[in-house]
């Protein structure tokens, strides 16, 4: 079975941006563990990040030994180059010829004869979770693979699919069709999905829980600094206002002055200045900005947290839960969409709008170790249930029950 794997979110790898979220996660372990069980894969890229993807390729040796499905199009390869050459210049700038680029994609697109004889060679077309090319929709023998990880722009818009090409989502929801196969990454999803595109048969969705890397695990405190730990990006949904606001409220209330609030993850541009604006109303020494930060940290900033909050509003899944968890940090987190999947009763589970129900959860981490102390344990037995080999096995076996349908 030849694989042609799309990578177009890998093509973030040396961007340290929150480009570098749950999805990029979920697209790098999937190619690892797809490559560990012998899959023969070829990599597919959107043609607006083609260049930046074949320059990964020609100097990462992780993916050097990956091919690159070539682009044809000359047009296509205008738009790539130009994004690529454009990349170091100012956000207006990118902005506008990302946009430019989309409109051409969702209006104007001419399908490449060059570009679908090349897919003659595949058996089967998987994306984590960018939306296929008008080639490989068209392609009849390819079978069709997509993760499909929430519905959040579609909730933003009413409940609506998006009908303007200018908006970033609008290929990602108008190609699903009843034809093809998908992914999720958990039960709520997998309905949120189903109630929205009923046309949608069941037999051709699966869900398949996702995973966290090994380097996730206890490590020992080696600080004495108190911090109530967020990983994120930051953003309106991830409802960072409300942690904000209820850390200190807590604070205030119980007069603490040995604890801080500790904010990871690359901010999104149009959040930066509310985010800002709301630290500004607090004492700003007791919140710290990490912006993005390395895997290879994670799992001590998660160790020598106090405890995890994420009252997020809305999640296909909520992977720095289970990280979290991984790493032995007691979590409080939100009681909505597809969270309690993940945490089980291993935690707290709030009202994310509900401040009372916030600062006493965070009152009884604070000033409750026997219970801290259990929650850590039990999330470390729940989280061995969730593994990245699990989620890639289960892919694979719903590709090769399903590729002669």
């Amino acid at each position: 079975m030849k694989i042609l794997f799309d990578a177009t979110e890998l093509s973030y790898f040396e961007e340290k941006s929150g480009h570098r979220g749950g999805i990029f996660v979920v697209a790098l372990n999937l190619l690892r563990e797809f490559k560990k069980l012998g899959v023969d894969i070829t990599l597919a890229c959107n043609f607006k990040r083609y260049y930046f993807l074949k320059n990964l390729i020609k100097n990462n040796t992780e993916f050097s030994e990956f091919e690159l499905l070539e682009e044809h199009s000359p047009i296509n390869k205008f738009f790539g180059l130009l994004n690529y050459v454009v990349r170091n210049s100012s956000r207006k700038i990118i902005y506008g010829i990302l946009r430019f680029s989309r409109y051409y994609e969702n209006i104007f697109y001419k399908k490449n004869k060059d570009n679908i004889n090349e897919l003659k060679q595949f058996d089967v077309f998987f994306s984590p979770f960018t939306p296929p090319s008008e080639e490989i929709l068209s392609s009849k023998h390819l079978k069709r693979f997509m993760m499909l990880h929430d519905i959040i722009p579609i909730l933003e818009n009413d409940g609506k699919t998006p009908k303007n090409p200018q908006v970033w989502s609008y290929r990602l929801y108008n190609t699903i069709n009843p034809n093809d196969f998908y992914l999720t990454n958990s039960e709520h999803t997998k309905r949120d999905f189903l109630k929205t595109f009923p046309f949608i048969k069941k037999e051709n969705i699966k869900t398949a829980y996702l995973g966290a890397n090994s380097s996730f695990k206890p490590l020992k405190r080696d600080t004495e600094e108190k911090y109530i730990f967020s990983l994120c990006t930051l953003g309106k949904r991830k409802n960072l206002i409300f942690s904000i606001r209820n850390f200190f409220k807590f604070i205030e209330k119980n007069k603490i002055e040995d604890l801080k609030l500790v904010l990871a993850g690359g901010i999104w541009k149009n959040f930066e200045k509310e985010l800002y604006k709301t630290i500004g109303e607090f004492d700003k020494s007791k919140v710290e900005l990490l912006g993005y930060v390395d895997d290879e940290e994670l799992p001590k900033l998660y160790s020598n947290a106090l405890c995890f909050i994420y009252p997020s509003l809305y999640e296909g899944f909520g992977l720095p839960v289970l990280e979290a968890m991984s790493s032995g940090c007691p979590v409080i987190t939100s009681n909505t969409s597809s969270l309690p999947e993940v945490i089980g009763e291993c935690g707290i589970k709030i009202n994310p709008t509900d401040d009372n129900e916030m600062v006493e959860a965070l009152e009884r981490m604070y000033y409750d170790n026997i219970f801290r102390a259990l929650c850590s344990e039990r999330g470390l037995e729940r989280a061995k249930e969730f593994s990245w080999e699990k989620c890639a096995q289960e892919i694979i076996d719903f590709i090769n029950d399903k590729k002669y349908t």
